[in-house]
């Protein structure tokens, strides 16, 4: 199938997906899906939670969007069941850095991959992709001082592996680019 006739569209605004996927050479439109992210839910796992979320960016583009391809995605940070998602407050922040101390968590990526034509809308692939990170043990201190550097903000779990956050990792088993928010491979 050729795709040069279609525009390719990030429904994203991570600066991470962006910068993953112009290292890769692709051209794309950013497009923020304007909806409503499920942060939890009693009766969907978190592999679930972040599928719903995707697919629902995705088709929310499409219903606009004509001979497309659009890849929307999903990130959550997942501790002993628990979804840490993007922290409101530098006290958010601070708690879910410290539950995370020295404990093994998971980072969940889905994405979605929506082709559009004039008169129709195909999903091309949906696929959850799951990596494994432990952090070391820090002082909280240590985790104050990366909380006022403002960089978990905008992040799952209050931290970045692509950047001050790295040194908290321990290990990780699994995709670096799944954990930086878009799985590549």
């Amino acid at each position: 199938m050729k795709f040069s006739k279609y525009q390719f569209i990030l429904g994203s605004s991570s600066p991470r997906r962006m910068e993953l996927l112009k290292a890769q050479g692709y051209k794309f439109k950013v497009i923020k899906p304007d909806v409503e992210e499920i942060s939890s839910h009693h009766k969907m796992s978190p592999s679930s939670i972040a599928i719903t979320n995707s697919r629902t960016k995705a088709v929310y583009l499409s219903q606009n969007q004509k001979n497309a391809i659009i890849l929307s995605a999903d990130t959550i940070v997942v501790l002993n069941g628990e979804i840490l998602g993007k922290p409101c407050n530098k006290k958010q922040a601070l708690n879910m850095l410290l539950k995370l101390n020295n404990k093994k968590h998971y980072v969940i990526t889905a994405y979605s991959i929506i082709k559009t034509t004039k008169t129709k809308i195909s999903l091309i692939e949906e696929k959850v992709v799951k990596a494994e990170v432990t952090f070391g043990n820090f002082k909280k201190q240590d985790y104050v001082k990366y909380i006022n550097s403002d960089e978990p903000s905008d992040k799952a779990g209050a931290y970045a592996i692509q950047g001050l956050g790295a040194r908290f990792i321990k290990d990780f088993k699994g995709s670096y680019t799944n954990i930086v928010g878009l799985p590549l491979f």
